[in-house]
């Protein structure tokens, strides 16, 4: 017969083996998500920083990572191109950094807490 405290140990091994692999999967994806960010394929949608200092190379992100992390950035104002959205008071840098976390955090991005206008 098994006792309590064989069941617990297993139970505790079964615990830090779910972590363990929950850790390595989103380090993957984060991995895979942020590939995509940087060979730009498959990309559908331009960012552009409005307001800065410095012009602004527009940055090619993909539709599904905004609706997935960041939706309040497609409902930022009407957009005569859907494929074009344009963000003020954000220069290139900041914009960047954002779109980093947006492809690499491993929680959605809230609008509070990011310093993104509703």
């Amino acid at each position: 017969m098994i006792n309590t405290e064989a069941i617990r140990e297993f139970q505790a091994k079964e615990r830090k083996s779910r972590s363990n692999l929950k850790k390595c999967l989103a380090s993957a994806l984060s991995a895979d998500l942020n590939r995509l960010l940087q060979e730009e394929l498959e990309a559908d949608v331009s960012l552009c920083a409005v307001g800065s200092s410095t012009s602004s190379t527009p940055l090619l992100v993909h539709r599904a990572v905004l609706l997935a992390r960041a939706p309040h950035i497609l409902r930022m104002g009407a957009h005569p191109d859907p494929k074009t959205i344009q963000l003020n008071n954000y220069d290139s840098t900041e914009l960047k950094q954002l779109i980093r976390r947006m492809y690499t955090a491993d929680q959605r991005m809230g609008l509070a807490g990011e310093g993104i206008p509703e």
